[in-house]
């Protein structure tokens, strides 16, 4: 049963005992089998331990369970991990044969039927022809060196910007597919694949509103603090431009606007900021078209809450993110979590991701494999060859 299943004909509050059960074990607590069909699954506050047992039905010690006589998350849990070590028995990764036929990479129409096979070195890989387009493809053609496949690095990715660390990942990628992956070389797939990714959305245009929000805030990266500012667009909440830098200058503050204007390819009616000082003359020589609306109390302070809430985002992801050990190294994990923000995470307030709503019609929406998607048109730079 997978989780979509076990998500249906739910109310919310059970809906997210079935979330919380996948985030026990997506984080990488391993349930303990200690009898038959009895297991041990680690508290989330780590303060213990809560025994399951299935004797004609499933029991949990924990005091959700007791009071409620009904499935907890750790019960979640253990059916999750069940259903999951099940079906890695029953798929082997050795096996190149593909199970089910993918949607075209270049149209993404679902008029596809195997054609033939190809052998490289040491596979061999199933074609495909898309009657829709006409065109020919191999899955995964572009991750042949790389151990898994493309599936596990998009799933490495959404792990990783979800807030899993690099050793958490590592433990999951050996637990449900059997592959052993170092947590360094996780670091490094995520390193390489974002800046395709990067170099790929630069070349796309949002259409966005005419106010904008622009703030800063401290992150550490190589032992020190450093300044993260972002601007992002008030309606689609898309991240227009993020810039770090050592210190908060004006001809720091003055690069980021010049940034944003070029991505946009316009100025806003309005900016809206908080008060550093910079900004006054940063933003009067970068957009002098645009009316500056400078917030200097915290009662003011609540008319930047757009941008305040893309900020504790990050401040929840990057305060235990690997890989920033240099001002560079730090640029780039931004940059790839700020595609995640604008592309692939749906936004609550919005409905649909920040692409989306800024009129990036990419079609990433039509795939149930968002980050699949993303980086199939990375990889040939958007181009329909």
């Amino acid at each position: 049963m997978s989780i979509k299943q076990m998500l249906k004909d739910k109310n919310a509050s059970e809906q997210m005992r079935v979330v919380r059960g996948y985030a026990i074990i997506s984080k990488g607590d391993t349930p303990k089998e200690i009898g038959k069909e009895t297991y041990l699954v680690p508290s989330q506050n780590g303060n213990g331990e809560y025994t399951i047992t299935k004797n004609g039905k499933w029991n949990c010690t924990c005091l959700d369970f007791q009071s409620r006589q009904k499935d907890c998350k750790h019960i979640h849990a253990i059916k999750l991990f069940l259903e999951l070590n099940k079906k890695v028995k029953e798929d082997s990764l050795k096996v190149i044969e593909v199970a089910e036929i993918p949607k075209c990479i270049y149209c993404g129409g679902s008029d596809v039927v195997r054609f033939g096979k190809r052998k490289s070195r040491d596979k061999i890989k199933q074609e495909f022809r898309c009657n829709n387009c006409k065109r020919y493809f191999i899955q995964d053609k572009d991750f042949e060196r790389i151990k898994g496949d493309a599936k596990t690095t998009t799933l490495i990715l959404d792990l990783f910007f979800k807030g899993i660390s690099l050793r958490q990942i590592q433990d999951h990628l050996k637990q449900f597919y059997n592959l052993s992956i170092d947590h360094s070389n996780i670091l490094r797939r995520i390193q390489k694949f974002s800046k395709i990714i990067n170099d790929y959305v630069k070349t796309l245009k949002p259409s966005l509103s005419e106010i904008w929000h622009v703030d800063e805030m401290k992150i550490q990266a190589g032992g020190k603090w450093r300044w993260l500012w972002n601007v992002m667009d008030k309606d689609s909440k898309f991240l227009i431009s993020k810039m770090v830098t050592d210190r908060r200058r004006i001809r720091d503050s003055k690069k980021l606007f010049e940034n944003s204007k070029e991505i946009a390819e316009k100025q806003p009616e309005v900016m809206i900021t908080d008060g550093c000082h910079s900004y006054n003359r940063s933003l009067a020589r970068a957009m002098p078209q645009t009316n500056h609306i400078q917030l200097k109390t915290i009662r003011d302070h609540i008319n930047n809450n757009p941008i305040e809430r893309l900020n504790g985002t990050i401040r929840d992801r990057i305060k235990t993110m690997r890989g920033m050990q240099s001002l560079g190294s730090a640029d780039l994990m931004t940059s790839a979590f700020q595609n995640y923000y604008n592309f692939i995470r749906i936004h609550s307030a919005i409905g649909t991701t920040p692409a989306e709503a800024s009129n990036i019609n990419m079609g990433l929406n039509n795939f149930d494999n968002r980050w699949l998607r993303l980086l199939e048109l990375s990889l040939k730079g958007g181009r329909n060859e």
